[in-house]
């Protein structure tokens, strides 16, 4: 089974890509939705992020506050760093249990997406990657509408990650999401018949 890496830069259309993918059958591990499901009452995630960043991180309901947990590890690589080491095995051997699943069901091939897969460089863990771009300016536009942020808070955010044009130099297979969803749907139709014959293999 071949082991796809898919990414993207922030607010580019990255979750909209592995929608389709799904909806064509193909299997996508969600890196961000496994983290989530691992910090969820009585899951391991859970209780070691209590043990180590305490319970003023706990909402009435007694579940982690993402938004007070960010506060923390947001500008303080330390804590950051913490958090990722709680997570990070924890991931993986979920990443791995499904790639095995995935595998065991005779599926030819799989993408993993994962927000920082440069970042965090994880590239040569893959076949190939595959990534979701969109123009600057609209990149731009698209995180300040979605997360009603400012100029300066959305460009912040794009800067703290790896530049676009240094990650599509890196990755074998670019998607262009600056139009609209037809143009998408197109491109991934188009990979998807490349990827198929690449593998002597029909896709869903």
């Amino acid at each position: 089974m071949k082991w796809y890496g898919l990414t993207g830069g922030i607010a580019t259309g990255k979750s909209t890509v592995a929608r389709l993918l799904q909806s064509r059958g193909l299997p996508v591990i969600d890196a961000d939705q496994i983290a989530h499901q691992l910090t969820e009452k009585n899951e391991l995630g859970y209780a070691e992020i209590i043990k180590d960043f305490g319970r003023g991180i706990l909402d009435a309901d007694q579940n982690i506050d993402r938004k007070k947990l960010g506060q923390i590890i947001f500008n303080n690589p330390t804590e950051k760093d913490k958090l990722e080491s709680i997570l990070h095995p924890l991931i993986q051997q979920k990443v791995q249990s499904l790639k095995a699943e995935y595998k065991a069901q005779n599926f030819s091939i799989c993408f993993y997406d994962v927000p920082l897969l440069f970042e965090k460089h994880l590239e040569t863990q893959f076949d190939a990657v595959i990534l979701v771009y969109a123009q600057p300016l609209i990149q731009l536009q698209r995180l300040m509408d979605r997360n009603q942020l400012t100029l300066v808070e959305a460009q912040t955010r794009i800067n703290n990650q790896s530049p676009m044009p240094d990650k599509i130099k890196k990755s074998q297979y670019c998607l262009d999401n600056s139009t609209d969803i037809q143009d998408l749907e197109a491109q991934i139709e188009t990979l998807c018949a490349v990827l198929a014959s690449q593998n002597n293999s029909s896709l869903p």
